[in-house]
């Protein structure tokens, strides 16, 4: 089952809401998924041994990113040499940008990337900073790589890892390519720490890992393009007004099925609600404010009481719509 049923489709007011879902989905990050994200950095760093980053302290992204690149096959990476491959932001997390190097053999090293590249890097977040979506990547993408043959040789789902491909593309293409790239790796995180606290018996399928990846992805896209567009009413850019059309007829395109889909993929847990908050189709609102996660600070599967307790306060009157 969804993580509820859903009961208003009144999409109007999702702007207002922006800033309060946002933060409801840090404080979720930060509450439940990072404590198990960092202990698989430090299993990680543990098995790859030598060379592996140091984990002692808490774990940010690049150093969760660097555990997972150590315990790559014929990945090369030098956590001393990442140091001058950070972008030049003046604030936020420590952010490499990195590309391949081949070298002998069929072994590619992970060296700093050119100022160039790190510069349009940077001027990616830029963007997603300027309307509020930085935190994707703040919280869930240490290492930025490029090229094809990072991106041969990477696990594609390995969280805190983005692969961009260099050069040739505009600002704005380059920032929606890093959010969806921060967005995978938020899903990867939050379906990591489901199956961690056994909310399944399993890892889910590739097909609906990407599925619900890109159900996630487009709805933060969309609201890339909804906060540039929200900024000029009267004159949006083309650009920005096509992008932003595009991904609302393909997000509206699923609304019929989507909750039964993500119900029978993940059922009643924090990845249906990370979807139900960010998915625009539908009030965003309303899987906020009645959540069944509401005061549990450490996640774990829900009980049948408590489940049946959730829905049953969803169906009173009082439910907020």
């Amino acid at each position: 089952m969804f993580i509820l049923p859903v009961i208003d489709d009144d999409e109007t007011q999702n702007r207002y809401w922006n800033a309060s879902l946002d933060g409801r989905a840090i404080h979720s990050f930060l509450l439940w998924v990072e404590p198990h994200s960092t202990a698989w950095a430090r299993r990680a760093a543990a098995a790859a041994g030598a060379g592996a980053p140091d984990t002692t302290e808490p774990c940010d992204p690049l150093t969760r990113a660097l555990a997972g690149l150590t315990g790559v096959p014929d990945i090369a990476v030098d956590p001393a040499e990442v140091s001058s491959a950070l972008l030049p932001l003046p604030d936020g997390p420590r952010r490499a940008v990195l590309h391949g190097v081949p070298e002998h053999g069929d072994r590619l090293r992970l060296a700093p990337a050119g100022a160039p590249d790190r510069a349009a890097v940077g001027d990616a977040v830029r963007v997603l900073d300027d309307v509020g979506l930085r935190y994707v990547v703040d919280l869930a993408v240490g290492a930025v790589l490029l090229g094809d043959a990072a991106r041969a040789a990477v696990p594609a789902d390995l969280c805190d890892v983005a692969q961009l491909l260099p050069g040739g593309t505009d600002t704005l293409s380059l920032a929606e390519a890093l959010l969806r790239e921060g967005a995978a790796s938020w899903m990867g995180h939050w379906l990591r720490t489901e199956e961690a606290v056994g909310v399944r018996g399993g890892s889910l399928s590739r097909t609906d890992r990407a599925w619900l990846t890109g159900v996630f992805a487009d709805s933060l896209a969309f609201q890339l393009y909804d906060r540039l567009a929200a900024r000029r009413p009267e004159d949006t850019p083309e650009p920005v007004a096509r992008r932003r059309r595009e991904l609302l007829d393909g997000l509206r395109a699923q609304r019929a099925v989507l909750p039964g889909r993500v119900g029978e993929t993940v059922g009643m847990g924090i990845v249906a609600e990370l979807i139900g908050t960010t998915y625009p189709c539908w009030n965003r609102r309303q899987f906020a404010v009645k959540s069944p996660f509401d005061y549990i600070r450490e996640i774990r599967p829900l009980t049948d009481a408590e489940k049946a307790e959730h829905l049953a306060r969803w169906a009173a009157p009082s439910a907020v719509r």
